[in-house]
């Protein structure tokens, strides 16, 4: 079967996805975390969100405490719990900043230049799927900047925004890491390779009919709910 794009490069393989990924080993990846090994390796940028959820309540107060048994100060846990709340609102707004401050013991100031430094945590809302296109060397001189712009079109967006179905954002990333199979594309924690202008309306139909996976919805504690752990990359997120 001719690979969608989950997998990595593009071609013909044997392979299920859940074979690719392991998902079907692995199971689902509840809200309150696994072991304390294994907190801080879920993806974050979930198309299932809630911008105005509680923060660390419920099972994710669970979470937040084995994500801080693993280190031996609180300032350490940082980038964890940031990505904890990303994945619970989609965006880390300047309360949520605020109230990682207060349980880290960290001035509002310190998280915050933080989180600006990295690309990868939103600083403001974005859409469902969070397109991000690479327009660094490789990819730009096979035709990044014209998927991207593809992408902008299809979507009816401009860089940066939402689309007015709420389902997409669009923006460059510097670099994710596949400069062997331009032009690279991240969509929330999944990435496509080989991508052409003429790919973007069959990626958008995808996303719009089936979404791009296992890790579609939010972290669940229900069984029926397989989810994987995501690439990421500096740049791997969008700019406030």
């Amino acid at each position: 079967m001719k690979n969608p794009g989950w997998a990595g490069e593009t071609g013909e393989f044997e392979l299920t996805e859940s074979d690719v990924r392991g998902t079907e080993y692995v199971g689902p990846q509840p809200a309150r975390g696994w072991d304390h090994g294994g907190v801080t390796a879920y993806p974050y940028q979930l198309a299932e969100r809630d911008p105005e959820a509680p923060l660390f309540e419920g099972p994710y107060a669970e979470r937040l405490r084995k994500i801080l048994a693993r280190y031996p100060n609180k300032r350490a846990a940082l980038l964890p719990v940031l990505n904890l709340a990303q994945e619970i609102r989609g965006h880390l707004s300047a309360d949520a900043m605020a109230r990682v401050a207060e349980l880290l013991d960290e001035e509002p100031a310190a998280v915050r230049g933080v989180a600006t430094f990295y690309t990868m945590y939103n600083k403001r809302p974005v859409g469902r799927y969070l397109i991000q296109v690479c327009t660094n060397v490789a990819c730009n001189l096979c035709g990044g900047h014209e998927v991207f712009e593809a992408f902008l079109e299809h979507t009816g967006t401009r860089p940066g925004g939402i689309s007015e179905d709420g389902e997409f954002t669009v923006i460059e990333a510097e670099c994710l890491g596949a400069c062997g199979f331009p032009t690279a594309v991240q969509i929330n924690s999944r990435y496509f390779e080989n991508v052409g202008p003429a790919d973007v309306p069959a990626v958008l139909e995808r996303l719009r009919r089936q979404g791009i996976g296992p890790v579609d919805g939010a972290a669940t504690d229900s069984a029926s709910t397989s989810t994987s752990n995501g690439g990421g990359s500096k740049s791997a997120g969008g700019e406030g």
